[in-house]
């Protein structure tokens, strides 16, 4: 994956803009960004191979190649594509001030997020190429382009493709295993018990609970904890200079021996080995 950052003191004021794109190729797509957030951001992910499932807020959803998946800011998401098969194209948007929709969102937190773009996935795919490109080959005013290009994006979108959106189904009956997946979503970096933490929150049988977790998100709620803390150290790695012991014991984990073993066997590499390879394509960007 590369990733192309405008520099901040050419980012416009007051309007929704680009802060930074990237591209997943095949070969990179074995080196998952794990389950995390945004506070500020929007990303749109177009996907222009492959397929598998994306999980994003709530729920999983099947992706393939022509999708556009929406990650409002705030909202978790999690990618487990295929075969290393997928590529795609990812921008990140800030400023976004919708009528009726929170701030830095682009739908509404119950709609739909993965949109099947149809005969508007080529001049889609174009205008995320052009625009990546430009990034890429940094030509005069390429931060004045890439914003204008942003603006032709948004408003195909919400032309012809977001005001068909539907909304996201909710069982009632899986409220009580959705609240306590929330609130360890809040303390995910806490040291707590699962099993006292179901007893504690809700009268649901332990066996109930354990089977719709995994039926609901894919993964045990340990496994859930542990996706939740590596793609939070994933972006500590990125963005800050903390140490790998500080990273590891700020998400949760009382070892950072351990946290390497469980970080290497999700990611495919080591913390370091991470890091040196996102923070300079970062660097090159």
């Amino acid at each position: 994956m590369k990733q192309l950052f405008i520099p901040e003191d050419k980012l416009p004021k007051n309007q929704p803009h680009i802060v930074y794109m990237s591209k997943v190729d095949v070969q990179d797509s074995g080196y998952p960004r794990t389950m995390h957030s945004h506070a500020d951001i929007v990303e749109l992910i177009l996907l222009t191979s492959g397929k598998g499932n994306v999980f994003i807020g709530e729920q999983y959803f099947p992706a393939m190649k022509g999708d556009l998946l929406v990650y409002n800011s705030q909202v978790l998401h999690d990618e487990l594509f295929k075969n290393d098969s997928v590529s795609l194209y990812c921008i990140g948007i800030a400023g976004l001030k919708e009528k009726h929709i929170r701030a830095n969102a682009l739908i509404t937190d119950d709609e739909q997020p993965v949109i099947t773009t149809h005969k508007y996935y080529e001049p889609l795919f174009n205008l995320f190429k052009a625009c990546y490109e430009l990034l890429e080959d940094r030509c005069v005013n390429f931060e004045k382009i890439v914003q204008h290009i942003l603006s032709a994006i948004l408003l195909l979108l919400k032309s012809n493709l977001l005001n068909s959106q539907r909304k996201v189904a909710v069982e009632q009956k899986v409220d009580l295993v959705q609240e306590i997946k929330r609130y360890m979503d809040q303390h995910f970096t806490a040291d707590f018990k699962i099993k006292n933490l179901q007893r504690s929150s809700s009268p649901i049988s332990e066996f109930y609970f354990a089977h719709k977790f995994k039926e609901l998100y894919g993964y045990t709620p340990i496994e859930y904890i542990r996706r939740r803390r590596i793609g939070e150290a994933q972006t500590l790695l990125i963005t800050t200079d903390k140490s790998v012991t500080e990273i590891a014991f700020s998400v949760g984990f009382n070892s950072s021996s351990y946290f390497c073993t469980t970080f290497k066997k999700i990611v495919d590499l080591t913390p370091k080995q991470y890091r040196i390879i996102y923070t300079e394509r970062k660097q090159d960007s």
